[in-house]
């Protein structure tokens, strides 16, 4: 009998993507994995706790029907076929690293990667410290970017009354207005939807970026910016339709982002003239 199994939520793609990975590097076979929704009629599952099987994987023990979560339990697993990686990751100060970064994806798991929620979905619990380092991760990455597209642009008469940091107002502001206006009860898991739909539309426009590098023209970053609108339009309407919220907040959140962005690039250029 093989020495564990693992209880995963089978709705989230982040975790469907993990079970995969670790059957793929021979840590697990597939009949090893119990899916979440269905892990209460295992009996090897009658010690798991399914608040926190949600939030991170379950694995247990077949034979003592011990019960690990989340990292603990994938060094559980990798000891089986890869002691040493097990044992270098069981130490302390490795844990004191990798263990924040799973915990992170656990955390953010449903905005990172969102599923139309059914009766059999779980919801894991909201840590606001995780939430929080993602929503400041995707601010930082797209300043930096944002910074650099300015920096590129201002190179160009039609756009030399910009800088780095004046595109940054122009398009973050918006941003900001639209996380202070939503108030209601979701608005952590709004934050984080906003946040990954700005990080996609960073992705297109570093693009952009990297094709300018490669042959300078002014259609790779234009190009870059009015791809990456479709797709936050796109992503924003679906996001919104997964939280069961109207989709007038999908207008009100386009017309905030380019209202500002219009607003203070007339700023800019009235300045500089």
């Amino acid at each position: 009998m093989k020495r564990y199994s693992i209880v995963f939520d089978n709705k989230c793609a982040v975790c469907n993507t993990g079970v995969k990975t670790l059957t793929s590097i021979g840590v697990m076979d597939l009949d090893q994995g119990i899916e979440l929704d269905q892990f209460h009629k295992n009996s090897l599952a009658c010690n798991v706790d399914p608040e926190r099987a949600c939030d991170e994987m379950a694995v247990i023990n077949n034979e003592s029907l011990e019960v690990s979560y989340g990292y603990d339990g994938y060094v559980k697993l990798l000891d089986v076929r890869h002691k040493k990686i097990s044992k270098l990751l069981s130490k302390n100060i490795v844990k004191l690293f990798i263990n924040p970064l799973y915990l992170f994806l656990a955390s953010n798991r449903r905005v990172i990667a969102p599923i139309q929620p059914s009766s059999t979905t779980c919801s894991p619990k909201l840590k606001k410290p995780y939430r929080i380092a993602f929503l400041t991760l995707a601010a930082l990455t797209a300043g930096v970017i944002t910074y650099l597209k300015g920096s590129l642009l201002s190179r160009y008469e039609l756009f030399n009354f910009l800088t780095g940091w004046k595109l940054i107002t122009i398009t973050g502001f918006g941003w900001l207005f639209t996380a202070i206006l939503y108030q209601k009860s979701n608005k952590w898991d709004y934050w984080g939807h906003l946040a990954m739909i700005a990080l996609m539309a960073i992705f297109i426009q570093i693009i952009g970026l990297l094709g300018f590098l490669f042959s300078p023209n002014i259609i790779w970053i234009i190009g870059s910016m009015i791809l990456s609108d479709l797709l936050m339009i796109w992503m924003h309407y679906r996001r919104i339709k997964i939280l069961g919220a109207n989709q007038k907040q999908t207008l009100v959140w386009w017309l905030i982002l380019h209202l500002t962005a219009a607003g203070m690039t007339f700023f800019y250029m009235k300045v500089t003239l």
